[in-house]
């Protein structure tokens, strides 16, 4: 199902020059300060699942999909990443961060888009990261070729690492995100060529609990949401108490209630 009128490119456009830093990009009702630790626990867990390989890091060549802020492009240059090229979707990411991280090359463009002549600029990488981003592609076409697209732009034995909300029921969509089914997205990563080295979560308790039906789960989350939208310094608060318990479940867990990450190497 793909009628939807959803302009990705007006959406995040309107939004980023709206509300800046991780607050944009990350979860805006909850505000600044909860969002800061929120993404300290992405961080986390990016570490853990790319601690699986053996990997030296100065060599490698990135793509990042959905650059945003920059918060990735951050953590492959503490990676020591060889070179590293960001993509996003808007004009006032691509001049921020071109700003902000003057030694790597922006490009403007839709990763859901027919890429052509890009290939020969973008192809044969040794990584490729799309991290909360290819779940608002909520055209499914769209979505299939971004997959091929990243496959047919990284090098053979090549990593990608990608954050989605891997539901085990099925695909629940809205106007902006498209949450697809577990089955659905591991079918078309083997259909695109990859094969999973680790699969783990992303996030478990400090994000909404989509993929569980546990009623004290989501009364919780109701009760932090809320009471953090409408009092946004609490979110430090919350945040510092959530954080050390999130770096434990995201070592000890298996399956997640909220969002997970995957690296997946091309065959």
């Amino acid at each position: 199902m793909t009628t939807n009128t959803f302009n990705p490119d007006d959406f995040w456009q309107k939004r980023l020059t709206k509300v800046e830093g991780l607050e944009g990009v990350g979860y805006a009702k909850l505000g600044k300060p909860f969002n800061i630790w929120g993404y300290k626990v992405r961080k986390q867990a990016f570490y853990n699942i790319i601690s699986a390989i053996n990997y030296n890091f100065k060599e490698a060549e990135v793509l990042d999909i959905g650059s945003g802020t920059g918060f990735y492009i951050a953590i492959w240059n503490a990676l020591n990443a060889k070179k590293v090229i960001g993509l996003d979707i808007t004009e006032v990411a691509v001049e921020n961060l071109k700003t902000k991280f003057p030694e790597h090359e922006f490009i403007q463009t839709d990763i859901g888009d027919e890429i052509g002549k890009l290939k020969s600029t973008l192809g044969n990488k040794d990584f490729i990261s799309a991290m909360d981003v290819l779940f608002h592609i909520v055209d499914d076409q769209r979505f299939d070729r971004a997959v091929h697209n990243i496959a047919s732009l990284l090098k053979p034995g090549g990593y990608f690492v990608y954050s989605d909300n891997f539901l085990n029921g099925e695909t629940i969509r809205t106007t902006h995100q498209v949450s697809r089914s577990k089955k659905y997205l591991m079918d078309l990563f083997d259909k695109a060529g990859f094969e999973v080295v680790a699969h783990k979560p992303f996030m478990i308790l400090s994000n909404y609990p989509i993929d569980s039906k546990n009623k004290l789960l989501h009364a919780y989350w109701f009760l932090l949401e809320n009471t953090t939208a409408l009092i946004k310094p609490l979110g430090h608060l919350f945040g510092a108490m959530l954080y050390p318990i999130e770096k434990i479940l995201l070592k000890k867990m298996k399956d997640s209630p909220s969002s997970e990450i995957i690296l997946l190497r091309k065959k």
